[in-house]
């Protein structure tokens, strides 16, 4: 068999392209730590590697998402326990001390300011923020303030009842939030009780306050029965003034003879054992106000209704009645607001620990599929380090036996 001068140049050439190849792809899988530097090296180790991978990417993800839920979750719980251990309790405590016999309206009135501040500083604990300047009590609109102060003193609230979530596993979400609704305005009522409200359709600007219960059993033969304040024409009375109605929601039927009572803003309106006021100045004919019975009471209310009492109840027999009654209502609608709070916080404690155990399980299937990745992709260096001190060998070897062979030529003999 012949070999062209050609073909000896051409194997050995391919030889050492061959050999300088090896060496180098030993050289990367050393310097990257990598078994598999490319998907050829071992197409099925490469597959399984992107799928742990993503799996470890994945988990990553989950783990970050533990870590912002027990962080917001934290916040919260720490909020509620302000709320809870610290202004309501001291509402309470203020409460009693209203209701010492001795007390007189002026004294009562001191007490009164403190609870107002008390009520500012709960609120703003209500519109707590979290870190990424969303509100932690709206539901699941983290840019809308979820408590609001209303024209009339009262607080309203704007979020929604939903929840915001984060999914801490491919099939496991926990809940990082809870609405103010929930918390603070669904709270059962020490008895029966009421909500104001101006209706949507009204043109003018003026405002019912949230009003207090005179006197429970006149208002407890009343209920469930709502009361609507209706807005009259001006010529319904002479001379023509403003003037309202006040009827019976279920049958329109009027309530103790509150048929076009001329309109005083802020006059102390008396009708079924309940008072409010209506305020403003630009109401017009149509406008109507509702009350509405309930059996829950929200925590402003408590709050607020406490003040109000206590700023005006007089000094005689039936004012300490009054008095008497609202410190003993106020005291137990205080301590469902606290269960109520109390309750969430519980609810809190499990998530925590809901994400305790899924952070742990997270880690710990991190560490098996670290593992199986390190098996899978890594090389091991003392098996590289030898093949590539043989492979240099070979390249030498094979250098060396080029340079001979590329002189064994017909050339060099002529």
């Amino acid at each position: 068999m012949r070999i062209s001068s050609l073909q000896q140049f051409n194997l050995g050439l391919y030889g050492l392209l061959d050999n300088q190849s090896a060496l180098q792809h030993s050289f990367q899988q050393i310097t990257t730590g990598r078994r598999v530097v490319t998907p050829a090296d071992d197409p099925v180790a490469a597959t399984k590697i992107l799928q742990v991978e993503q799996e470890l990417a994945l988990n990553e993800k989950f783990n970050d998402n533990v870590d912002a839920a027990i962080n917001r979750l934290g916040l919260e719980e720490t909020t509620l326990e302000s709320i809870s251990d610290e202004y309501l309790q001291r509402a309470r405590e203020l409460a009693v001390q209203a209701g010492n016999g001795s007390m007189t309206r002026e004294d009562r009135t001191v007490i009164a300011g403190e609870i107002d501040q008390i009520l500012k500083a709960v609120v703003d604990l209500m519109n707590t923020r979290d870190a990424g300047n969303e509100y932690i009590f709206s539901g699941d609109k983290g840019n809308i303030q979820p408590f609001v102060r209303q024209p009339n003193g009262d607080y309203a609230y704007q979020g929604n009842e939903g929840q915001r979530v984060l999914f801490i596993g491919k099939n496991t979400s926990v809940a990082t939030t809870d609405n103010g609704k929930k918390v603070f305005l669904e709270v059962r009522s020490a008895s029966n009780t009421f909500y104001t409200e101006s209706s949507s359709a009204n043109q003018g600007q003026g405002a019912i306050s949230s009003g207090l219960v005179l006197d429970q059993e006149i208002y407890d033969a009343f209920y469930p029965e709502d009361i609507v304040v209706t807005f009259e024409p001006e010529a319904a009375t002479q001379p023509p003034l403003p003037n309202y109605t006040v009827r019976r929601k279920s049958d329109g039927r009027i309530l103790e003879g509150l048929a076009n009572r001329p309109y005083i803003p802020g006059e102390t309106l008396t009708v079924s054992g309940l008072s409010f006021q209506i305020t403003g100045i630009d109401i017009e004919p149509g406008d109507q106000f509702f009350v509405n019975s309930s059996e829950q009471q929200g925590l402003t209310t408590t709050l607020k209704r406490l003040s109000d009492g206590l700023k005006t109840f007089e000094d005689t027999q039936e004012g300490g009645e009054s008095v008497k009654n609202l410190i003993s209502t106020s005291l137990l609608n205080i301590d469902n607001a606290i269960a109520s709070v109390s309750e969430v916080i519980s609810e809190i404690g499990s998530r925590d620990k809901t994400l305790e155990s899924t952070r742990n399980l997270i880690q710990d299937v991190g560490l098996v599929n670290q593992e199986i990745l390190s098996k899978t992709r890594d090389v091991d260096f003392t098996e590289a380090i030898s093949r590539l001190q043989m492979e240099t060998f070979l390249l030498e070897a094979s250098q060396q036996t080029y340079a001979r062979i590329s002189n064994l030529s017909l050339f060099n003999r002529l």
